[in-house]
């Protein structure tokens, strides 16, 4: 059950950086631009093959993916290079992984919500409108003073109003997204520590192995929720994100100007160190947490 729960763990993250990936690579090739290589993972090179202008690799990290274009983060003066694309296209370029996210997220809802599902629930104010809306019924408190959920009603509807209910829940679990991520800055500076709930892959490894046993439906579920995590965070003006590059693609629209490469890679290198600090304590959190329990 372990091997079996890595492997579904190992997929469903591939899934998620292959969609995202898939956005930026196709705008590229849209756009004229010359991609490359097309990576799933970072580290050492496994394998490799090139076809056409394109090398496909599997690296030795499963964690991430990229997508490397002629001119992305060195002066060229190809015409196929990012570097010399008008700025419009670099916009939709850099946007078209999140876009992506977000239409797998909506298309899997979709799906869930015309065969039947749970409703999703993420913060307590969604807990009382299921209840007032007779999805759920509410049991007396545990130990911790949370409601038991006693019964559950599945939501199902026709395929179109499935789409439309997917869409709008897609945009009301991005926003719950935002909040948990403003919760970082205060919770570290006030109570020392990293906002309960908050997972790295080791926490999203021990979801998929409790998630499995229920079956494909609920790792649909699982997925869509990841597809619409990374997208939002992804989107927040962070340097190394896509937010954090597409900022600086706003600021050239606003001044006319594009901030020297080296500087911008600057930013992004100093971004993608602090991203993958944090990375190493939710993970570490993660471990504790899963030791002690």
């Amino acid at each position: 059950m372990i091997i079996l729960s890595i492997l579904a763990f190992l997929i469903l993250f591939s899934v998620l950086i292959i969609v995202h990936e898939w956005g930026h690579f196709y705008a590229a090739r849209k756009s004229g631009i010359k991609v490359e290589e097309f990576g799933l993972g970072f580290g050492k090179k496994l394998w490799g093959k090139k076809v056409g202008e394109t090398e496909y690799t599997l690296n030795a990290i499963p964690f991430g993916g990229f997508v490397k274009m002629l001119g992305e983060e060195e002066e060229s003066n190809d015409p196929r290079s990012f570097e010399q694309a008008k700025l419009w296209k670099r916009m939709i370029i850099t946007l078209a992984g999140i876009f992506m996210n977000f239409v797998f997220a909506i298309a899997a809802l979709t799906i869930l919500f015309s065969v039947g599902t749970n409703p999703i629930l993420i913060s307590m104010a969604d807990v009382e409108r299921a209840e007032a809306a007779g999805l759920i019924t509410l049991g007396e408190p545990n130990e911790d003073g949370r409601p038991v959920i006693t019964s559950v009603k599945k939501i199902q509807k026709p395929f179109l109003q499935s789409l439309a209910f997917a869409v709008t829940e897609t945009f009301r679990i991005s926003k719950a997204v935002v909040e948990k991520v403003g919760e970082i800055p205060a919770e570290l500076i006030r109570n020392k520590r990293l906002p309960e709930g908050l997972a790295g892959p080791v926490g999203i490894a021990e979801v998929t192995h409790k998630i499995l046993p229920m079956g494909i439906f609920a790792l649909l579920k699982l997925t869509a929720l990841l597809s619409i995590s990374l997208a939002v965070i992804n989107l927040l003006p962070i340097p190394a994100l896509d937010g954090g590059r597409f900022l600086f693609q706003l600021i050239e629209l606003v001044t006319f100007r594009r901030t020297p490469p080296k500087w911008e890679n600057a930013v992004h290198m100093t971004g993608y160190l602090l991203l993958m600090a944090l990375l190493v304590a939710v993970t570490w959190n993660d471990i504790v947490r899963l030791f002690a329990s």
